[in-house]
């Protein structure tokens, strides 16, 4: 790199007891990096297995930050984005793999339209359909139509599902603005983390990229998804076992922050009452129901 002049991309990706998925992430990014000036930092939330001293014993350049504890997926990030200096941020799950020219697609389409503040590439499940991950800001109906509801997992293409999750547009090749990405892959102008901020540290696990989508498309900004970026993502690959009581609780906290500071930051609104008493609800009756499909897998019935 000629003195002077800044990385083309940073890679940042935050893991937590991700030994079986790290490599093959890191030799996908070494694989796709093209002609591209790039660095990759892995942050470690205290893994107990082993996956800091895989990620050192690669040799390969990445660069390791240990959190010392499981600071969460906001607070580990934004200590990783802050150590670099690339124009471009590309934040990245260890459950990823990312394909062929996909980073420089996503690197070129950046550079070439300045409003955008987001780039996201498609993603796919590990049998190569759809994840559909960019779409529409959370609201009451995704409860009912989004990607994991149960009318959607029931009835997949139907019309008001599609319409939130923007089906249409994932089956093409042109890029197209969604209101938000998931943050399993998403890229973001370093001039927009320093003008909008980080990952808000508030979120522990989940809604914190539709949170950033959402301050980010505040401030002005276009959220685009390039579908001929393609990365793999095995969702739920850093969640073996599934919903927790844990994660469960983490994601219903994270849906009451991001409801609150988005339609209802007023201490005093009502509002705030009604989707606590919902969330509540909505997270014990998955808690028992998460509950006792353990109890049956454990019982082989």
């Amino acid at each position: 790199m000629p003195p002077g002049k800044a990385a083309d991309l940073d890679i940042v990706i935050v893991t937590y007891e991700s030994s079986h998925l790290i490599g093959a992430c890191l030799d996908s990014i070494e694989q796709a990096r093209g002609d591209l000036d790039l660095t990759v930092t892995v942050a470690d939330n205290a893994s107990t297995d082993g996956t800091a001293a895989l990620v050192l014993a690669r040799g390969d350049g990445t660069h390791l930050v240990e959190m010392g504890r499981n600071a969460g997926f906001s607070t580990a990030n934004n200590r990783a984005i802050a150590g670099g200096e690339a124009r471009h941020v590309l934040v990245l799950n260890p459950d990823t793999v990312v394909t062929a020219g996909a980073l420089e697609t996503l690197v070129s389409f950046a550079d070439a339209h300045p409003g955008a503040g987001v780039v996201a590439p498609r993603l796919l499940n590990a049998d190569g359909s759809p994840q559909l991950t960019a779409r529409a800001f959370p609201t009451p109906a995704a409860a009912v139509f989004g990607r994991r509801s149960p009318v959607t997992r029931w009835f997949p293409h139907n019309r008001w599902s599609s319409r939130f999750l923007v089906e249409r547009d994932h089956t093409g090749t042109e890029p197209f603005t969604v209101d938000w990405v998931s943050g399993a892959a998403m890229l973001v102008p370093r001039a927009v983390v320093e003008s909008v901020g980080a990952f808000d540290e508030g979120f522990f696990l989940f809604w914190e990229d539709a949170d950033w989508c959402r301050r980010i498309s505040d401030a002005g900004h276009e959220v685009w998804c390039v579908p001929t970026a393609v990365v793999v993502h095995d969702e739920g690959g850093t969640r073996d076992h599934g919903w927790t009581p844990r994660t469960i609780r983490h994601f219903h906290t994270g849906a009451y922050r991001y409801w609150t500071k988005h339609h209802a930051p007023q201490p005093w609104n009502p509002l705030r009452v009604g989707a606590a008493g919902l969330l509540g609800a909505r997270a014990a009756a998955l808690t028992v129901s998460t509950s006792l499909h353990s109890q049956l897998e454990r019982t082989g019935r």
